[in-house]
């Protein structure tokens, strides 16, 4: 089942961002890496407006993630710079 985008934010150190997704049953914790944020677009650059422009990328990555079962050990998928690479050799 795919994901559903509750909320995302970039997290307070400026380190990262998470997004909270519905998984049907219960909510999936999404994190993004500030790497993958940079690399989202060019110019690079980590904020809140640039992960909100591409929010919806970001959620569809991150379902597509969870659909194969690539979650990590700690219960989150994680969304990295090779995810967002991957993406953008296929759109």
């Amino acid at each position: 089942m795919p994901l559903r985008l509750i909320s995302g934010m970039l997290r307070s150190s400026g380190n990262d961002a998470m997004l909270i997704m519905d998984s049907g049953m219960v909510n999936q914790f999404v994190l993004v890496t500030k790497q993958a944020i940079l690399d989202i677009e060019a110019p690079p650059r980590c904020d809140e407006s640039r992960l909100q422009q591409h929010i919806q990328i970001f959620s569809n990555i991150a379902s597509e993630k969870y659909d194969r079962g690539d979650v990590k050990s700690d219960g989150r998928v994680w969304i990295t710079s090779d995810d967002v690479a991957k993406w953008k050799r296929v759109h």
